[in-house]
């Protein structure tokens, strides 16, 4: 079987600077400085960024997910950071968010936001792609 079936899906993508879970309610989230895009005026240029995940999986279980920030003119990763999604219901929806952390940026212009999902026997699918921009805003 392909590895992009036996993975979790991904339904939505939100590039946030922070997000906080609700102390009082299970599954809700504050989504803090939705973004698109970033302007910098000097680079590098270092952002703290998080991404809001929405997944869907039709097997209950664990998997092992990575998420890339790549730099689309070199074609080469910028960030990498490691999440696990836990799935303890056939067919859930789950929320999730992942401290993507500091991304230093070296120029501006188009970079995006790549997130995979490993099967169990290793191999990895890319289930979900966001474009970033970065804008260079001079003084």
């Amino acid at each position: 079987m392909a590895v992009a079936a036996v993975t979790p899906r991904i339904r939505t993508i939100v590039i946030c600077d922070t997000i906080s879970a609700s102390l009082t309610e299970n599954g809700v989230f504050t989504l803090e400085g939705v973004r698109l895009h970033l302007e910098a005026s000097s680079f590098p240029f270092r952002a703290a960024l998080s991404l809001y995940l929405l997944l869907s999986s039709p097997r209950k279980g664990r998997y092992s997910g990575k998420i890339l920030v790549i730099n689309e003119r070199s074609d080469r990763p910028i960030r990498y950071a490691k999440f696990l999604a836990t799935f303890q219901e056939n067919n859930e929806l789950l929320p999730l968010y992942v401290e993507v952390g500091d991304c230093m940026f070296l120029e501006a212009g188009p970079y995006s936001f790549e997130i995979y999902f490993s099967a169990r026997d290793g191999a990895e699918a890319l289930k979900g792609e966001h474009p970033f921009t970065l804008l260079s805003h001079e003084e």
